[in-house]
């Protein structure tokens, strides 16, 4: 599992959490101060948006980018993996770049 899909899960996780309070009648001091300043509905529908949608939509980038660039042979087969103390290890994990971003989209050849 690499970082950008534990940044979708977690993402997943403030969404849920969120929405179960909005739906459970429960408002947080947020929900509350926007339902003084622009009334119920103009009020939930900004909460819903900032704090359900937008993590709602990190959530499935974020996990987009993680399947896409999951590397099966970083999976722990069972022996301890040794404990990396510098960046050097870790920036050889970075995402590789595209070779021509106008003729590679999504690893797929569009020059033809």
């Amino acid at each position: 599992m690499n970082s950008d899909m534990v940044v979708g899960l977690f993402a997943l996780y403030v969404s849920m959490v969120s929405l179960l309070l909005v739906l459970s009648g429960r408002e947080d001091a947020l929900l509350a101060l926007l339902r003084s300043l622009w009334g119920r509905t103009l009020g939930h529908a900004n909460y819903f948006a900032v704090n359900v949608a937008l993590p709602l939509v990190v959530c499935v980038l974020c996990l987009g980018w993680g399947i896409r660039y999951y590397d099966a042979s970083l999976v722990n087969t069972g022996a301890p993996l040794p404990l990396h103390l510098n960046l050097d290890f870790y920036r050889s994990l970075e995402r590789p770049a595209p070779e021509n971003p106008e003729t590679n989209l999504y690893g797929i050849n569009i020059a033809a």
